[in-house]
Protein backbone atom coordinates (compact mmCIF):
# COMPACT_ATOMS: atom_id res chain seq x y z
CA UNK A 1 0.00 0.00 0.00
CA UNK A 2 3.00 2.13 0.50
CA UNK A 3 3.99 1.84 -2.78
CA UNK A 4 0.32 2.85 -4.19
CA UNK A 5 0.75 6.00 -2.05
CA UNK A 6 3.99 6.56 -3.36
CA UNK A 7 2.75 6.29 -6.63
CA UNK A 8 -1.00 8.46 -5.89
CA UNK A 9 1.13 11.34 -4.59
CA UNK A 10 3.67 11.18 -7.31
CA UNK A 11 0.69 11.51 -10.24
CA UNK A 12 -0.63 14.01 -8.49
CA UNK A 13 2.18 16.44 -8.53
CA UNK A 14 3.18 15.49 -11.95
CA UNK A 15 -0.77 16.33 -13.09
CA UNK A 16 -0.61 19.51 -11.18
CA UNK A 17 2.54 21.18 -12.34
CA UNK A 18 1.45 19.69 -15.84
CA UNK A 19 -2.16 22.11 -15.18
CA UNK A 20 -0.14 24.94 -13.86
CA UNK A 21 2.27 25.14 -16.70
CA UNK A 22 -0.14 24.76 -19.50
CA UNK A 23 -2.40 27.81 -17.76
CA UNK A 24 0.28 29.68 -17.34
CA UNK A 25 1.64 29.46 -21.57
CA UNK A 26 -1.93 29.94 -22.40
CA UNK A 27 -2.61 33.36 -20.49
CA UNK A 28 -2.99 36.16 -22.93
CA UNK A 29 -2.06 38.87 -20.52
CA UNK A 30 1.32 37.23 -20.45
CA UNK A 31 1.71 37.96 -24.39
CA UNK A 32 3.68 40.95 -25.04
CA UNK A 33 2.71 41.03 -28.49
CA UNK A 34 -0.94 42.13 -27.57
CA UNK A 35 -0.26 45.00 -25.58
CA UNK A 36 -3.46 47.66 -24.72
CA UNK A 37 -4.48 50.11 -26.87
CA UNK A 38 -6.99 53.05 -26.90
CA UNK A 39 -9.33 52.40 -30.02
CA UNK A 40 -9.95 54.95 -32.46
CA UNK A 41 -13.36 56.19 -33.33
CA UNK A 42 -13.11 59.05 -34.85
CA UNK A 43 -10.12 61.76 -36.68
CA UNK A 44 -10.24 65.32 -36.97
CA UNK A 45 -7.91 66.99 -39.57
CA UNK A 46 -6.30 70.26 -38.05
CA UNK A 47 -4.87 73.28 -40.23
CA UNK A 48 -4.04 76.57 -38.68
CA UNK A 49 -5.78 75.81 -34.80
CA UNK A 50 -9.19 74.87 -37.35
CA UNK A 51 -11.01 71.51 -37.66
CA UNK A 52 -11.59 71.28 -41.22
CA UNK A 53 -12.66 67.40 -41.87
CA UNK A 54 -13.97 64.97 -39.18
CA UNK A 55 -15.16 61.63 -39.12
CA UNK A 56 -16.59 59.60 -36.48
CA UNK A 57 -20.04 57.61 -38.10
CA UNK A 58 -20.07 60.56 -40.66
CA UNK A 59 -18.04 62.79 -42.61
CA UNK A 60 -18.26 66.32 -42.07
CA UNK A 61 -16.22 68.99 -44.11
CA UNK A 62 -13.70 68.76 -47.06
CA UNK A 63 -10.17 69.85 -48.15
CA UNK A 64 -9.79 72.60 -50.45
CA UNK A 65 -6.74 73.52 -52.45
CA UNK A 66 -5.72 75.17 -55.23
CA UNK A 67 -4.33 74.42 -58.25
CA UNK A 68 -0.71 73.99 -58.54
CA UNK A 69 -0.41 75.03 -54.28
CA UNK A 70 0.03 72.69 -51.57
CA UNK A 71 -2.72 73.48 -48.59
CA UNK A 72 -1.17 74.46 -45.06
CA UNK A 73 0.11 71.70 -42.62
CA UNK A 74 -3.18 69.29 -42.08
CA UNK A 75 -2.74 67.70 -38.83
CA UNK A 76 -4.37 63.87 -38.25
CA UNK A 77 -5.94 63.87 -34.57
CA UNK A 78 -7.54 60.78 -33.20
CA UNK A 79 -10.31 60.11 -30.51
CA UNK A 80 -11.69 57.52 -28.82
CA UNK A 81 -15.10 56.35 -28.01
CA UNK A 82 -15.70 58.62 -25.14
CA UNK A 83 -13.77 61.67 -27.40
CA UNK A 84 -10.24 61.93 -25.32
CA UNK A 85 -7.88 62.50 -27.93
CA UNK A 86 -5.11 59.39 -28.79
CA UNK A 87 -2.32 61.36 -28.40
CA UNK A 88 -0.11 60.48 -31.35
CA UNK A 89 3.44 59.96 -28.89
CA UNK A 90 0.72 57.30 -27.51
CA UNK A 91 1.11 55.27 -30.61
CA UNK A 92 4.23 53.35 -30.37
CA UNK A 93 6.49 53.22 -33.99
CA UNK A 94 4.17 50.06 -35.34
CA UNK A 95 1.72 52.91 -36.04
CA UNK A 96 1.63 54.91 -39.05
CA UNK A 97 -0.90 57.30 -41.46
CA UNK A 98 -1.63 56.25 -44.44
CA UNK A 99 -4.08 56.91 -47.44
CA UNK A 100 -5.24 56.30 -50.85
CA UNK A 101 -6.90 58.66 -53.45
CA UNK A 102 -8.97 57.99 -55.98
CA UNK A 103 -7.29 60.09 -58.63
CA UNK A 104 -3.96 61.51 -58.63
CA UNK A 105 -4.56 63.55 -61.87
CA UNK A 106 -6.23 65.91 -59.52
CA UNK A 107 -4.46 66.06 -56.15
CA UNK A 108 -1.87 64.27 -54.20
CA UNK A 109 -0.88 64.20 -50.72
CA UNK A 110 3.05 64.69 -49.61
CA UNK A 111 4.02 63.47 -46.19
CA UNK A 112 7.76 65.50 -45.43
CA UNK A 113 10.14 64.03 -42.61
CA UNK A 114 10.09 67.39 -40.72
CA UNK A 115 6.06 67.50 -40.86
CA UNK A 116 5.92 64.33 -38.91
CA UNK A 117 3.82 61.15 -38.70
CA UNK A 118 0.43 62.51 -38.45
CA UNK A 119 0.75 65.40 -40.52
CA UNK A 120 0.56 66.14 -43.92
CA UNK A 121 0.04 68.99 -47.08
CA UNK A 122 -2.29 67.86 -50.01
CA UNK A 123 -0.69 69.14 -53.33
CA UNK A 124 -3.62 70.69 -55.69
CA UNK A 125 -2.19 69.10 -59.04
CA UNK A 126 -5.64 69.99 -61.36
CA UNK A 127 -9.09 71.19 -60.98
CA UNK A 128 -12.00 69.47 -59.85
CA UNK A 129 -12.39 67.10 -57.24
CA UNK A 130 -11.41 63.45 -55.94
CA UNK A 131 -12.15 61.72 -52.79
CA UNK A 132 -9.39 60.07 -50.15
CA UNK A 133 -9.44 57.51 -47.31
CA UNK A 134 -7.29 57.91 -44.71
CA UNK A 135 -6.12 54.99 -42.53
CA UNK A 136 -4.18 54.50 -39.34
CA UNK A 137 -1.90 51.55 -40.43
CA UNK A 138 -0.72 49.08 -37.86
CA UNK A 139 2.26 47.71 -39.19
CA UNK A 140 2.26 46.02 -42.73
CA UNK A 141 -0.88 44.27 -41.96
CA UNK A 142 -4.02 46.01 -41.17
CA UNK A 143 -5.53 49.24 -40.34
CA UNK A 144 -7.40 49.99 -36.47
CA UNK A 145 -9.45 53.06 -38.18
CA UNK A 146 -9.92 54.19 -41.49
CA UNK A 147 -12.08 56.75 -43.55
CA UNK A 148 -15.03 55.67 -46.15
CA UNK A 149 -12.93 54.04 -48.78
CA UNK A 150 -12.90 55.97 -52.10
CA UNK A 151 -15.77 54.03 -53.57
CA UNK A 152 -18.21 54.72 -51.18
CA UNK A 153 -20.76 57.90 -51.74
CA UNK A 154 -19.26 59.26 -48.65
CA UNK A 155 -16.01 59.26 -48.95
CA UNK A 156 -13.62 62.64 -47.77
CA UNK A 157 -13.36 65.18 -50.59
CA UNK A 158 -10.73 66.81 -52.03
CA UNK A 159 -11.84 70.05 -53.69
CA UNK A 160 -8.93 71.79 -56.28
CA UNK A 161 -9.84 75.14 -57.28
CA UNK A 162 -8.73 76.75 -60.49
CA UNK A 163 -5.08 79.18 -59.27
CA UNK A 164 -6.80 82.34 -59.20
CA UNK A 165 -2.72 83.69 -60.93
Amino acid sequence: MNIYTNFSTKLIAITFSAVLLFAGCSNPASNDDHEEHSEPHSIEFVTDGKTIVTYGSEVSGHFDVEEQDDTSLITAKFFDEDGNEIHGDDLDDEYSLAWEIADTDHADIEQHDDDGRWSFHIAGKAAGETVVQFLLQHGDDHADFYTPAINESNAIKIHVEESSN
